[in-house]
């Protein structure tokens, strides 16, 4: 059983839209450029197993994010933001979110050994930068103010990138050190987010007799859709490094860097669509699904441009991105690639169903991409030196999840309407 959508106040997309979604590639290309930042600098200064550790935690704090974007910054956008007890909600439950993340991740650093008390606080301040930089993204993107972001992104990385100058100055570049850098780049662009933000937009009270039961119906299915990529991306690192060793999945990782931007594009299409279907839910269930499937289309085929470029480039960017100090595999960037483009195909038919109440349904069907996990696990355990294709096995998960959305989830509400 699937329940009613609740009231959206994003406006029907008719006008302007070509302008807004130009404005999301283009907002979403400045945040895969300010998160390259960091992962460059990881991968040129900490080496293969530095580049791991960093992308193991690095990972967690992306998944944490997934969380706070899929309760509060997927609620913001569907739900009346400007309802009393809605916006009370989505307060509190950004707050305390945010905070909550920030301490289990400082302490779960501390406690497991991975770092210092020093390494933990960095930690646990990135975490929460991180996730409100993102939530007040969201805002602007509800708001349809869209060019707007690259200001906020290339601010932030402006700062991260200064951090790092700094620090590198000093000595060789440590794990914490690019924390460091992450903390102060979101905090910068939270505070270009607030100002930036249309006044009425802006977090500000009220804060009692918050609708909380409201904001959770919806955005618990939301969230924990969320965190299915970002999850299974951890999970496949901890795997990895746990057959194979940290060494032999740093290149892996190097080579998911190259193809970041793709990833990040495919989720600012996602973020985009979400506020398109909210507005145009009304419409025939039949037009939207030709909508969907023309995004998916296009989405895949763009994506997929992107990704045979970087592999024609890799003799390039591959030394590049190493400093020389390992190779970057081939077959891993193609197939990351491959995660991306099955990604782009998934994501429109996952936003259509959930603006019309189906999200319990996408979660189940996108729990699908998680079980590609044995095909991988299989993959180094029988094989430890074939780590380089893991992320092409990692493939197949969204192929069946887009699959299985689309045909069992929005054809019958398409013949049915």
């Amino acid at each position: 059983m699937t329940t009613p959508a609740p009231p959206a106040t994003a406006p029907a997309p008719a006008r302007g839209g070509r302008g807004r979604l130009v404005g999301a590639l283009v907002g979403q290309g400045t945040l895969a450029l300010a998160g390259l930042v960091l992962q460059v600098a990881a991968a040129r200064e900490l080496g293969a197993a530095g580049l791991a550790a960093f992308s193991l935690v690095y990972g967690a704090v992306v998944l944490a994010t997934a969380v706070t974007s899929g309760l509060v910054g997927d609620s913001l956008t569907v739900l009346d933001r400007h309802d009393p007890g809605v916006r009370a909600a989505l307060h509190r439950l950004a707050l305390g979110t945010a905070g909550g993340t920030g301490l289990a991740g400082g302490l779960l650093v501390v406690l497991t050994g991975w770092g210092s008390a020093w390494a933990g606080v960095w930690i646990g301040v990135a975490t929460v930068s991180f996730v409100l930089e993102d939530l007040l993204r969201r805002l602007l993107q509800a708001a349809g103010r869209y060019w707007r972001l690259p200001a906020v992104d290339l601010s932030g990385a402006g700062a991260a990138l200064a951090v790092v100058v700094a620090l590198r100055a000093g000595g060789p570049l440590e794990v914490t050190d690019l924390f460091v850098a992450l903390a102060v780049g979101q905090l910068v662009s939270c505070a270009v987010a607030l100002a930036l933000l249309p006044r009425g937009e802006r977090p500000a009270g009220p804060w009692r007799d918050a609708a909380v039961g409201t904001v959770l119906a919806f955005g618990v299915w939301r969230a924990a859709g969320q965190t299915v990529r970002p999850a299974t991306l951890t999970l496949l690192r901890g795997v990895v490094i746990g057959a194979a060793g940290a060494a032999a999945y740093g290149p892996v990782e190097a080579a998911r860097v190259l193809t970041s931007p793709t990833l990040v594009l495919v989720a600012g299409l996602g973020s985009f669509l979400l506020p398109w279907f909210a507005g145009a839910r009304h419409r025939p269930a039949a037009q939207l699904l030709r909508r969907a499937d023309r995004a998916a289309g296009a989405a895949a085929v763009g994506v997929g441009l992107v990704v045979l470029v970087t592999v024609a480039l890799l003799p390039w960017l591959g030394p590049l991105l190493s400093a020389g100090d390992y190779a970057v595999p081939a077959a891993a960037v193609a197939g990351w690639g491959a995660y991306a483009v099955t990604g782009a195909l998934l994501l429109p038919y996952a936003g259509l169903a959930s603006v019309h109440g189906a999200q319990r349904a996408v979660l189940g069907w996108r729990a699908v991409e998680m079980a590609a996990l044995a095909g991988v696990l299989a993959l180094v355990v029988l094989r430890p030196g074939a780590a380089d294709w893991a992320p092409a096995v990692l493939a197949l998960g969204p192929v069946a999840a887009a699959a299985a959305v689309r045909w069992r989830v929005l054809v019958p509400r398409s013949r049915a309407a």
